[in-house]
This record gives C-alpha cells, sequence and structure tokens, in this order.
C-alpha cells in the first residue's frame, strides 16, 4: 500500500510524492507545469514575494494499492496526459473574471481520464 501525495503551488500541481515500507519516491509533473506557475506567478504579481513562496502545499491525494514506484508513477501519468494545455489561459481567465480558486487541487477538476 503507498500513500501518495501531490505539491501545488496554489492550484497548479508541480510534483507527486509516494512513500511505502521501502521508501519515498518523488517524481516532478513535466515542465510545461513549472513554466504554467511562473507565467501565473507572474501575472498576479505574487512572483519574487512572500505569497509566492507561502503558496506552496502538499495536498494528499489517496492510497494505492501498489508500490510507491508504482503509485508515483499512475499519478505523475495522469497529470501529464489529462491535465489541459490551456491550463494557463484558464486561470488568467478565470482570474480576470474575478473567479479564480487558487486552493491547492481546485484546478484538478479540468483532468480528462
Amino acid at each position: 500500500m503507498a500513500k501518495v501525495r501531490v505539491m501545488y503551488w496554489k492550484e497548479i500541481p508541480v510534483q507527486i510524492q509516494a512513500k511505502d515500507e521501502s521508501g519515498v519516491v518523488s517524481k516532478p509533473l513535466e515542465e510545461r507545469f513549472q513554466q504554467g506557475l511562473d507565467a501565473i506567478s507572474m501575472f498576479d504579481g505574487s512572483s519574487g514575494t512572500d505569497d509566492y513562496l507561502m503558496a506552496w502545499e502538499w495536498k494528499d491525494f489517496g492510497e494505492f494499492d501498489s508500490s510507491a514506484q508504482e503509485a508515483a508513477t499512475a499519478v505523475v501519468r495522469r497529470f501529464n496526459s489529462g491535465f489541459p494545455a490551456d491550463f494557463v489561459a484558464r486561470i488568467r481567465d478565470l482570474h480576470n473574471a474575478g473567479q479564480r480558486d487558487t486552493s491547492p487541487g481546485a484546478a484538478d477538476r479540468w483532468i480528462e481520464e
């Protein structure tokens, strides 16, 4: 049994961490997630501020009936393949409309299964 959690910067996922009795496995998501959070932090004015640093948060994702390595790989695959390519534009549009939810995991509803 593996426990898996996701590191977010605001609503944007960035890294997956899984652990089981054999240890901890950490895997980054595709570079587009880091590039996206960099773009959004510049857009929303948090880049280079304490707000930027305070926006990083681990969120529990769940348990998997597999090894930590297998679980981390599966979750990374889910985000990399299912998260929309236009997520930066979506976040920008929500921000401009005053409807942005910056809580960790808020954008996960966009994942296509």
